[in-house]
């Protein structure tokens, strides 16, 4: 890996979360915007979710040879913590994938930049309470269960231990837990599972006019004065640690010992 450099490794992580991003909130903005099927687009939760699913399959399938494609802070602090990541290395890539969810919302806005200044930005690039029902704890609490089932089916697919998919469907498979998680626990806090999914996104809107209005905070039923943005970061951050201890401690001791003691470890080559 050495070879590569810190730069090389930066570059896929930020090319990852672009990918992730204009594919992911694409389909939002598709969705959302999109009239050539008409304002009744069918079961469109299910149309986002399926879309963000395959927009981390294609972002990790693109940029995983040489990083893996964590596209995610919270799968790369996860990585410091728990697989040996070294701190700086890992504080570049969450750099690099900020910067990526940036550019990523920019190349949606390129294409929907009417749209969004008719309509605004909250839910494409970045997420928000599905409803006034919801509030501080519980979209915390939203963020962090779906995070921490992230980390735990990572780390479960990757595992060459455990049932690992074979002939390249990691990415595939990546993405399927992802759109699950999407249909099951993803409408409270709109599942963002992922720091540079929504900061980067939302840190280009607020640049964009009128984009500063809801970008820190959400309007309506949300408790008035109390900032959201710090949620879908503050959760994610808790939750890859907690999905990473449960799979190490209640999954990995009983399975079959791994061939070498180094296995589980980030590598540094």
């Amino acid at each position: 890996m050495k070879q590569n450099g810190l730069f090389g490794e930066m570059v896929h992580e930020f090319m990852g979360t672009a990918i992730l991003i204009l594919l992911g909130d694409g389909v939002v903005a598709n969705v959302v915007y999109g009239t050539r099927l008409g304002a009744a687009l069918g079961d469109q939760w299910i149309v986002i979710a399926w879309g963000w699913g395959m927009a981390v399959a294609m972002a990790v399938y693109v940029a995983g040879g040489l990083t893996g494609a964590h596209i995610n802070p919270a799968v790369t602090l996860a990585a410091v913590v728990r697989r040996g990541m070294p701190l700086g290395k890992g504080l570049a890539w969450m750099v690099a994938q900020v910067a990526g969810g940036f550019f990523g919302a920019f190349l949606v806005w390129v294409m929907y930049h009417g749209d969004f200044a008719a309509s605004g930005y909250a839910n494409v690039f970045y997420t928000a309470p599905a409803s006034d029902a919801y509030g501080v704890l519980n979209c915390l609490l939203s963020e962090i269960i779906g995070t921490a089932m992230l980390l735990l089916g990572i780390y479960g697919i990757v595992d060459a231990k455990n049932l690992a998919p074979k002939s390249n469907m990691i990415p595939f498979m990546i993405g399927m837990l992802v759109f699950a998680i999407g249909v099951s626990i993803g409408k409270p806090s709109g599942y963002a599972i992922n720091p540079a999914r929504d900061f980067g996104p939302r840190l280009f809107a607020n640049l964009l006019p009128g984009g500063a209005a809801d970008a820190w905070s959400v309007p309506g039923g949300f408790p008035a004065g109390v900032p959201y943005f710090w949620i879908p970061i503050v959760g994610p951050f808790i939750g890859c640690i907690l999905g990473a201890l449960v799979y190490d401690f209640g999954i990995a001791p009983f399975l079959p010992a791994p061939a070498s003691a180094e296995e589980f470890k980030y590598e540094e080559e």
